[in-house]
């Protein structure tokens, strides 16, 4: 844990301000989420549980490059502490819901489209407002102390969430939710002055930010093509970590007691690798050779969940998975984020978050589709060489070794140097 200590230590007061918010904004998120499948499975049965999740994927994919342009127009400081109070009234009344028993489907899913819609402004604003609190020298310690508060929120707060559950109810857990929103509103409001001034509205006007982001996204190669198949990774691996894991547990007969341990497993493991075991392998193979050591062991461990038989051999599949995260998402990180010019940091932001989305919502019919026709553990083996397929085209995305062989003054707003095209006005 020494290099996350020394992250912390050198991580400006804002940024630390903006890491712990986003940290309780992800524990609330995630105890929020679990609160809430228990609540509708309980209450309204499978049904409603099918109807509140497909109105909130609907919503955030809509709403993701609608919003975009919000964090580059307006300062990033007030998008973040706007979103996070009306993120705070939405934890508020689900609280009162939970505390005075009404169950009310249609409630939920407008609670739940507007947590969605808020987040899409929330998440591309935050993700670009790092870079600019934080000197180019120390952008790395900061981006691998925010996926460490990825991963503790990860691991913390359905089990925070699962706590309440089972000794004080529904009510109880909703409360700890709502708490932990307003640590991070809270963080929010002592937030220090953006970095970079909002742009000046363009003369296409919202929409015409909006295309601008996209079209600068599809006009840099070595972007659009590492977007694209990070997506198609995405695509493979988030069902051998979501939905068939519990039909793995239950063909080898264990309790769901081990659905939890695997998840914790997992974000052990982003947590391993985000503490050093990351940072040594790409000190030892360089950036390049460390994303192709971290695919092919990913993937072998996707292949193994689906065939072991032990338990403890399963847990040490989802360690390896989660080590492997920590390297891919660590890698380029830094560079990806100097590399957009400033005023365009949220709009390439936004476009990612959004395809991300849109690959977190194919995932599961991909899976389901594939269940129809094979057993639980070689749809596991599929997911797996469809991840290591996807991974070989990431490795062979134009301009990618040159790209990371670059130092952080190099490549600060390399997009823009290389393809200015792509930022200037519509062609």
């Amino acid at each position: 844990m020494t290099s996350l200590v020394d992250s912390l230590r050198h991580c400006p007061p804002a940024a630390r301000r903006l890491l712990a918010g986003e940290m309780a904004g992800l524990l609330a998120t995630a105890s929020t989420q679990t609160t809430l499948a228990w609540w509708i499975a309980h209450s309204g049965g499978s049904g409603d549980l099918a109807r509140h999740g497909l109105v909130i994927a609907v919503c955030a994919m809509a709403a993701m490059p609608l919003l975009s342009p919000m964090g580059d127009r307006w300062s990033k400081r007030r998008v973040v502490q706007a979103a996070r109070g009306l993120l705070l009234l939405e934890a508020l009344a689900l609280a009162m819901l939970a505390g005075m028993d009404v169950y009310s489907l249609s409630t939920l899913c407008f609670c739940g489209a507007l947590s969605a819609v808020v987040t899409a402004a929330l998440a591309p604003t935050q993700a670009s407002m790092l870079p600019e609190l934080v000197g180019v020298d120390r952008l790395p310690d900061a981006i691998r102390l925010r996926r460490g508060c990825q991963a503790m929120g990860g691991l913390a707060g359905p089990a925070v969430s699962g706590a309440l559950l089972a000794t004080d109810g529904i009510a109880a857990a909703m409360v700890g939710a709502l708490l932990l929103t307003l640590v991070a509103a809270a963080a929010a409001m002592w937030l220090g002055p953006p970095g970079v001034a909002p742009t000046a509205a363009a003369a296409g006007g919202w929409l015409g930010d909006m295309g601008a982001g996209l079209r600068a996204k599809w006009r840099v190669p070595v972007d659009r093509w590492w977007t694209l198949t990070g997506a198609l990774m995405m695509v493979f691996f988030l069902p051998a970590t979501g939905m068939l894991l519990p039909l793995r547990l239950q063909a080898l007969g264990l309790s769901g007691g081990w659905l939890g341990a695997c998840s914790a497993s997992l974000s052990l493991g982003v947590m391993a690798g985000i503490a050093g075991l990351a940072d040594a392998l790409i000190r030892r193979l360089g950036r390049v050779r460390s994303i192709a050591v971290a695919i092919g062991v990913c993937a072998g461990a996707m292949a193994a969940a689906g065939a072991c038989a032990q338990p403890l051999a399963l847990l040490g599949c989802y360690v390896l998975m989660g080590m492997c995260m920590s390297v891919t998402q660590l890698v380029g990180q830094t560079h990806r984020a100097l590399a957009v010019p400033e005023h365009f940091r949220s709009r390439m932001a936004a476009a990612q978050l959004a395809l991300a989305q849109l690959a977190a919502s194919v995932a599961p019919a991909v899976a389901g589709v594939l269940l129809t026709l094979w057993r639980v553990e070689a749809v596991y083996l599929c997911m797996a060489m469809g991840f290591l397929a996807s991974g070989a085209l990431l490795l062979a995305v134009p301009e990618l070794r040159p790209f990371l062989r670059l130092d952080h003054e190099q490549v600060r707003n390399w997009y823009g140097r290389q393809y200015p095209e792509a930022f200037g006005p519509r062609q």
